[in-house]
């Protein structure tokens, strides 16, 4: 490592380790130097040997010289072309030399070097390596392809996408290298752009990412086969039109350069090779008889992302016949692949999820913008195509959204009996998070093609293949970046030839179950499990589905389990999980007392009270007060404030209540539900259970003097809410005129408000509107309506799309009070096309 521990400096190392400075000393700080320095190859080769795009007579050698990796400018290098030597053997140990040559690495390229190996025998490892001022590289491990036509009794390749930064290691990579593989497919965010789109920032970033002995370990070893999605230029951006703020320079400057240093740093083939903002990434790759892969680029030529991107209402722009994920020249070629191939197994290789999700439990439908329900016209016309042509065993490979899914593609996803006509697997990401699993989990049962799904872990996919039959593992690591973490299996799928169609195959690890009601014997859907380790943290956790099953991965060791749900008594069992065996845990549940008391949860997306927050609770729902947790958008007010809420059979969505305000000025604007105006400063419990639990909360008005606020909360049983009654008391010597209400607000998907006689309202910009009747709404994705009923009228409604709020006008005279009172309410809306009718009937 003489060429580059000497120019490993202190700054370029913190980089190196993710700047964990902090737990260094000073003297740990040269020990943890000199290890991470030994985890790169030998300078010059610092970044290690790659190989790549192999067909049935050639592969792709790539290496780059670059003893100082962190140094985005020179690399360390000189600013002159270097001579690379380099040689292929039939064997580990070079006996039998059959290719060999020199080649230039040139600065102008970061002094990387592509080297494409011809006349090749097809279906055959090779062994590879190069040698540079005396310095010879790792061995690599690369092979070719059977030939076309040829016929091929078995495949297996491995999938991945997703692998932002981690600090060094991605233990999905070290699980993936110990395997048994032909190729690996990639397929995307081979990096995550940083704000600056320079091509030195670029350089920079695919360098740090190859420092990664796991990172280099696979590439090693097996040959890849890749394409590139949006972080390896910029978030979500479509054809030449940018995704997210950069540092000011044109768009197509920057594309160019994210194109340039992604071809510098991998082992593609001249036909690859950028030309400025451009690069021919489609093409073919054929495994015999066996398989036929359509490479796909779904960001270069698509139309810009439809109603502003994001999860929203699926338009009827998504259908525009014009719109396109590939642009109309890739997509022919598509298409044609498809009805002109003679192979077995057919697979559309490419970044993005096939299949229609639907957020949104009620009538509505909220999709993700940014994948193929963005462009429904375009999905369409592929899957009629597959439908009218029926080409063998058509099988789509996504990444993008972090999580597994094993997907059913249908003609017509909105009618659940309707034909399966393909199968999609989506392997989850190497190491990126996927903070929207909880949402994609609430989802689940409006998508009933869904035939599984997994977003809490991370890892790659296996697909093993045969002419008879495709077997997809799912393959799950339980640290992303602990290069020690074990790897396992989750679940495994396989699709028969003439079969469209994946059915699981293995039992499954870890734990299963189901969770009924004991008064009835019904399934209890949104029940959450959580899974805790011997030392209390806990390690995972999952929800019940329609059926009331779940699943939640835990490998071999003692757990203990608590399941929780909204109406029912929460249970804590011990289980014990063995090596290569299922665990089940079948439960019954009783309905839960009315009570009001700490230790437990509201279970859901939205959840964010503590053990130590209040929850009131009946078999009919559940909401948590805050006792004391504190949410940033409340600073210093959210005691005594309702945090989640749910219904039975429900998860929390909502974000909280400002429940209640006591402004000296009329709300107005953006943000007129930050109404920081009541801080309470103490509670007591009046009745923990019984016929009817209650609990009062005492404080001030923040902003009128002398103004006094109790508000006291009570559930009953068989009440689908909660009775809320707040009294403003003028301990003062002079009337006090102010506004006064309450804010719900609702960040959750397809979060929506609700005011009497105006339904549903969407807009963004807040407006003024007077209730028919005296109750204001939210809903979310899950056909679960929340609502404030008041006893009294005489309130105006202020709203926007997320968030809704009562305004009021009051004096109160010197000694007297107000009394505002009000029901809390959480119920199942059963999918009606107006969700807040079930309100009116309370």
């Amino acid at each position: 490592m003489t060429n580059s521990l000497g120019t490993l400096d202190r700054r370029r190392f913190l980089t190196l380790t993710g700047g964990a400075i902090t737990v260094l000393t000073i003297a740990q700080l040269s020990d943890a130097l000199a290890a991470q320095a030994a985890e790169l190859d030998m300078a010059p080769f610092t970044l290690g040997v790659a190989s790549g795009d192999p067909d049935h007579e050639s592969v792709v050698l790539w290496t780059r010289l670059v003893p100082d990796p962190l140094n985005a400018e020179t690399g360390g290098m000189p600013a002159e072309p270097v001579e690379v030597q380099w040689e292929v053997a039939r064997d580990e140990s070079f006996r039998k030399v059959i290719r060999g040559g020199s080649v230039s690495a040139l600065p102008e390229a970061a002094h990387t070097v592509h080297v494409v190996v011809d006349d090749l025998a097809p279906d055959r490892w090779y062994w590879y390596r190069f040698r540079s001022g005396g310095v010879l590289s790792r061995t690599g491990r690369t092979r070719t392809l059977p030939a076309p036509g040829k016929k091929v009794d078995r495949m297996r390749f491995a999938f991945a996408s997703c692998q932002s930064w981690t600090g060094g290691r991605y233990s999905a990579y070290r699980d993936m290298a110990q395997q048994d593989l032909d190729f690996v497919l990639h397929l995307g965010d081979y990096i995550y752009e940083t704000s600056g789109g320079s091509l030195a920032e670029f350089r920079r970033l695919h360098a740090l990412y190859k420092t990664s002995p796991d990172l280099r370990a696979v590439h090693a070893r097996f040959p890849f086969i890749l394409t590139w999605d949006d972080h390896e230029v910029q978030n979500n951006y479509a054809g030449d039109i940018q995704g997210a703020a950069g540092d000011g320079r044109p768009f197509l400057e920057r594309r160019a350069n994210g194109y340039q240093a992604y071809y510098e740093h991998l082992p593609m083939r001249p036909e690859q090779k950028p030309k400025g903002a451009d690069a021919l990434m489609y093409r073919k790759v054929q495994f015999g008889k066996l398989a036929e892969f359509s490479v796909l680029d779904t960001r270069q030529y698509r139309t810009d992302q439809a109603n502003g991107d994001g999860r929203k209402p699926q338009t009827p722009d998504v259908w525009d016949p014009e719109r396109t994920m590939t642009g109309p020249e890739q997509e022919k070629w598509l298409l044609n692949n498809l009805v002109t191939s003679k192979a077995r197994w057919n697979v559309i290789a490419q970044q993005t999820i096939m299949a229609q999700f639907d957020y949104d439990l009620g009538p509505d439908k909220i999709v993700n913008l940014d994948q193929w329900d963005g462009y429904a016209g375009a999905r369409d016309r592929i899957l009629d195509f597959i439908a009218k042509e029926r080409p063998s065993n058509p099988v789509v490979l996504g990444g993008d959204w972090h999580t597994h899914w094993v997907n059913d593609l249908k003609t017509d996803f909105d009618v659940s009996t309707s034909e399966t006509i393909a199968t999609e697997f989506v392997g989850t990401s190497i190491s990126s998070g996927a903070g929207w699993d909880a949402d994609v989990r609430a989802g689940l049962p409006a998508n009933p093609h869904v035939r599984f799904y997994n977003g809490t872990y991370r890892g790659y996919v296996i697909c093993d293949v045969t002419p008879d039959r495709w077997r997809s593992d799912l393959r799950i690591v339980l640290a992303a970046g602990d290069g020690a973490s074990p790897a396992y299996t989750i679940a495994a799928f396989q699709v028969n030839d003439g079969r469209p169609g994946a059915r699981r195959i293995d039992a499954g690890d870890g734990l299963v179950g189901r969770i009924t009601s004991r008064a009835t014997g019904r399934n209890a859907p949104n029940v959450q499990i959580a899974i805790k380790k011997s030392d209390g943290t806990t390690f995972g956790t999952s929800t019940t589905d329609t059926t009331g099953e779940f699943l939640a991965f835990a490998p071999p060791g003692d757990y203990t389990v608590t399941v929780n749900g909204v109406g029912y008594e929460p249970v804590t069992a011990a289980v014990t999980v063995r090596p290569d065996n299922q665990t089940r845990v079948d439960v019954a549940l009783r309905q839960a007392a009315v009570r009001v008391g700490t230790g437990h949860s509201v279970p859901g997306p939205q959840s964010q009270a503590t053990a130590n927050d209040l929850v009131l609770s009946n078999s009919m729902m559940a909401m948590a007060v805050s006792a004391g947790s504190e949410d940033p958008q409340l600073s210093g007010v959210t005691l005594g404030k309702p945090l989640d809420i749910a219904a039975v059979g429900h998860l929390d969505q909502l974000d909280w209540m400002n429940l209640p305000y006591a402004s000296t000025a009329q709300p107005r604007g953006t943000n007129a539900w930050q109404q920081l105006t009541v801080r309470s400063t103490g509670f007591e419990v009046l009745s923990a259970d019984g016929p009817a639990a209650s609990a009062r909360f005492t404080g001030a008005s923040t902003q009128v003097p002398d103004i006094a606020v109790a508000t006291t909360f009570t559930i009953r049983q068989d009440e689908p809410w909660v009775s809320a009654e707040t009294i403003f008391t003028n301990n003062g010597a002079v009337p006090r005129t102010f506004w006064l209400g309450d804010v719900l607000d609702h960040d959750g998907a397809g979060q929506r408000s609700g005011v009497a006689g105006h339904g549903t309202i969407t807009a963004s910009a807040p407006a003024d509107f007077t209730p028919a009747q005296p109750w204001i709404g939210m809903t979310g994705s899950d056909a679960q309506t929340y609502g404030l009923l008041y006893d009294e009228p005489g309130f105006t409604a202020y709203a926007t799309g997320i968030w809704v709020m009562s305004q009021r006008k009051v004096t109160i005279e010197p000694g007297a009070t107000f009394a505002l009172r009000r029901r809390i309410a959480a119920v199942d809306n059963g999918g009606a096309a107006d969700p807040f009718a079930v309100l009116a009937t309370l």
